[in-house]
């Protein structure tokens, strides 16, 4: 077997003694697991295609839509540096449908990749009967019929649909090619093929990436998802009845006009670790299908209902690939924020804790207040801060004034309104790589071009920004510098 490559003729051999061995049993087909109902069926065997795609924006005549929430956060924020990777000039709008647990912090930072992305919270009234009766549909619940939301955007071309849990690797151009139909990939990963459903005679098509076209985008077709969404827990067929929404969206387009995209265009991670070996060239999507890989160490802690330990997983690929990506933007972004800013002062500077300080300062010094866990700001914090009361007066008197907070703050600390002389500086310290201190700070380079990266962290908080604040100030010529941290 050429590596990369799956033996198909092996596997279609080792299929085919496994459906007569299962159908000699002459079991109830009542009481067979879906599995085996699918060993009985008709098989499908996608194909790959192997060949060099130019990667050329999709322009605004092509919509994108995906949703999430509040869990889903990080693979939204991967999927689309994965998207800017591929397409650094995307200029098509981007939706992203929401169950409003993505607030104002979030979407800030988010827009960051993609300025021209569009958060929606669908109304979701009319789905107030919604069944749950199965762990699929319980453990998804309403969000993941959002993504039916596609179905009411008007005046495009295509509407391309994407689940968060993908990465792309290589063009999607062939997504909105010129056509008529509808256009999706074959649902396979735990098995080479994909099952034939007897109810709609199609492969079973996976719904995390869908290509629609645009003039067929109508009111009738909404509506009808809708029913389809109400009716989702009456049995319409065994191979199906597990899914949610892509129960749902498999009998919409039954009897729709469907282009099946090459598995380039969706591939399932449990099917590129047991066909392909890993392999990922020549792939443009790769569908995180299964447990999140940012829902587990080192991103979060995970949790027993997110861990299954018998299913295939790559999580070091997604990780690989998304820390690499998420490393770039952070200092991109970090290095613009420097270059747009004002020179530091010079001379000696003092840095404390509180703006209380800061007027007993003597004049001849910079003044520079450092921030850290936990935030002190009123409102609601992260979404919409406020300057604590009284602290605007304490920083307008003071003037000029030097604020340093992690850059991870930025996002919502741009909203507050600053006094006349008051700036903002940031500090580089994030997880992931934020080393601790005193666990790899000899090891950060520190004199020459690559200069101004990730800062340590530590505990309290305040104390890294602080030695970053005090190394940037003596760094650009300042000092002494005097700490009351």
């Amino acid at each position: 077997m050429a590596y990369g490559w799956l033996d198909r003729p092996r596997l279609e051999l080792e299929a085919q003694a496994s459906a007569a061995q299962l159908a000699n049993q002459e079991l109830d087909p009542m009481r067979l697991r879906r599995s085996e109902l699918e060993l009985l069926g008709e098989r499908y065997w996608p194909r790959r295609h192997h060949t060099l795609l130019e990667a050329r924006d999709p322009g605004p005549q092509v919509a994108f839509l995906t949703v999430a929430n509040q869990r889903f956060f990080r693979g939204l924020e991967a999927l689309l540096l994965s998207l800017r990777a591929v397409y650094p000039r995307f200029s098509s709008p981007l939706l992203v449908a929401h169950d409003g647990s993505l607030g104002p912090f979030a979407q800030r930072r988010l827009r960051q990749i993609v300025p021209q992305l569009a958060f929606v919270q669908p109304d979701t009234s009319w789905a107030s009967r919604l069944a749950r009766d199965s762990a699929n549909r319980e453990r998804i619940g309403l969000l993941g019929y959002l993504n039916g939301h596609a179905l009411s955007l008007r005046g495009y071309r295509r509407v391309l649909v994407l689940d968060a849990d993908l990465l792309i690797t290589g063009p999607l151009d062939p997504l909105w090619a010129e056509g008529d139909g509808f256009r999706a990939v074959p649902d396979c990963g735990d098995r080479p093929w994909a099952a034939v459903s007897p109810t709609t005679r199609r492969p079973v098509l996976n719904s995390g990436v869908l290509s629609l076209p645009g003039p067929v985008l109508n009111d009738a077709l909404e509506l009808r998802l809708r029913e389809l969404i109400l009716h989702s827990a009456e049995p319409a067929c065994p191979l199906l009845d597990r899914f949610a929404d892509q129960k749902v969206w498999n009998l919409l387009l039954a009897d729709q006009p469907l282009e099946w995209m090459p598995l380039n265009f969706n591939c399932n991670v449990k099917y590129l670790v047991r066909y392909l070996g890993g392999c990922t060239e020549g792939l443009s999507v790769l569908h995180f299908a299964g447990p999140k890989p940012w829902l587990t160490w080192p991103w979060a802690e995970p949790q027993p209902h997110d861990q299954r330990p018998s299913v295939v997983l790559d999580h070091l690929l997604w990780n690989r690939h998304h820390r690499q990506q998420l490393m770039a933007w952070r200092l991109g972004l970090h290095r613009q924020a420097l270059a747009t800013a004002p020179p530091l002062p010079a001379g000696p500077a003092v840095l404390v804790p509180t703006p209380q300080r800061l007027a007993a300062l003597p004049a001849a010094c910079s003044r520079h207040l450092v921030f850290g866990d936990p935030p002190p700001f009123s409102g609601s914090w992260p979404d919409v801060p406020a300057w604590p009361q009284g602290w605007w007066e304490l920083l307008e008197r003071a003037a000029p004034v030097q604020l340093w907070a992690p850059f991870a703050w930025e996002p919502a600390l741009r909203e507050l309104p600053l006094p006349a002389g008051v700036v903002w500086r940031w500090a580089l310290i994030e997880a992931p790589f934020s080393p601790e201190l005193g666990q790899g700070d000899d090891l950060i380079a520190e004199d020459g071009l690559w200069a101004g990266g990730f800062e340590p962290w530590c505990e309290p908080l305040v104390r890294a920004v602080a030695r970053a604040a005090r190394r940037r100030l003596e760094a650009e010529g300042a000092g002494p510098v005097q700490s009351d941290l």
